[in-house]
């Protein structure tokens, strides 16, 4: 099967057309490998000039259909669509300021046509080197750093991805859901995708267009990546497996991670209580003990920082 029938790819955007047009043109570029495949782009209201930069594209390129949204769905609902679209076996959905390094696309290319995967990793910075499933999860975080095989992509997989929208990571519940089919994952020598700094848990860009209205709860707005992830392991059938990828997110343990999560977001943590409660109520005992004394050691650092 050839590739334009194997994969189809998808792209969110919303007020991004200096990056928007980066990654186009990489997409389409000569040398892409995936230049001949329906690509679609869902164009979430932006009012910068996206909308005219994207009728080029299209006018160009029979094979790039542009959806545009009369009005800002929200990022992450607007992620959550590309999966509802998506009809090819494959379905990879792409950031608007994404890097590709298509030379090394072949190790994708053979595990599609070897039909033996469900997910596809194209990026494995979180991994540090390891098949360690809590790092490969931490790293699905991250939207384009998996191709999915679309069979999984089920009206009760939708339905828990558009829940799952105010915990900033809708698409984990296809990844998890193939994980709990007990699914199977490739993991590639070399990257695809080139730089994932402005990827994981951006909610600011998320909510960007949207107005503050009392459907809009707070809690959502003051979303996070640890207690959004934290939340969105629910999706995860075993409860062992849960309390294993919490316990297996950075390099130095649960404890070591929320040392440094705390660190990153320290006004958050203190600002988001709604978000931080829900976050301890889906820990075990062991991990809130753990939870307590981070907080406790960071204040104390605080206060004598502070002093000085």
């Amino acid at each position: 099967m050839k590739i334009q029938e194997q994969l189809e790819i998808f792209l969110p955007t919303y007020n991004r057309k200096r990056f928007l047009a980066n990654t186009l043109a990489q997409l389409t570029a000569p040398e892409s490998p995936v230049r001949g495949c329906r690509m679609t782009i869902l164009n979430n209201a932006s009012t910068d000039g996206t909308k005219e930069l994207l009728e080029e594209y299209t006018a160009r390129f029979p094979n790039i259909k542009v959806i545009h949204h009369s009005k800002n769905i929200g990022g992450n609902a607007n992620i959550a669509r590309c999966y509802e679209l998506a009809t090819a076996p494959f379905v990879w959905t792409v950031c608007d300021d994404d890097s590709f390094r298509w030379d090394s696309w072949h190790e994708i290319q053979e595990a599609l046509e070897s039909d033996q995967y469900d997910i596809m990793l194209t990026s494995t910075t979180q991994l540090r080197g390891t098949n360690d499933i809590a790092k490969i999860i931490r790293q699905l975080t991250f939207v384009p750093a998996g191709i999915f095989r679309t069979k999984f992509i089920t009206g009760t997989v939708l339905i828990n991805m558009y829940n799952n929208v105010p915990n900033l990571f809708p698409h984990l519940a296809l990844s998890c859901e193939i994980i709990n089919k007990k699914g199977s994952i490739f993991l590639p020598q070399r990257d695809i995708i080139a730089d994932t700094s402005l990827a994981v848990g951006d909610i600011d860009n998320c909510l960007k267009g949207t107005e503050k209205t009392t459907y809009t709860p707070q809690s959502a707005r003051e979303m996070f990546w640890t207690p959004g992830f934290f939340n969105s392991l629910q999706l995860l059938e075993d409860e062992k497996l849960r309390t294993y990828v919490k316990n297996h997110l950075g390099r130095h343990g649960f404890f070591g991670y929320l040392i440094g999560a705390f660190r990153q977001n320290y006004i958050k943590y203190h600002s988001s209580k709604i978000n931080v409660r829900l976050m301890i109520n889906n820990m075990n005992l062991w991990q809130r003990f753990q939870f307590f004394w981070v907080r406790v050691f960071l204040r104390i650092t605080t206060f004598f920082r502070r002093k000085k």
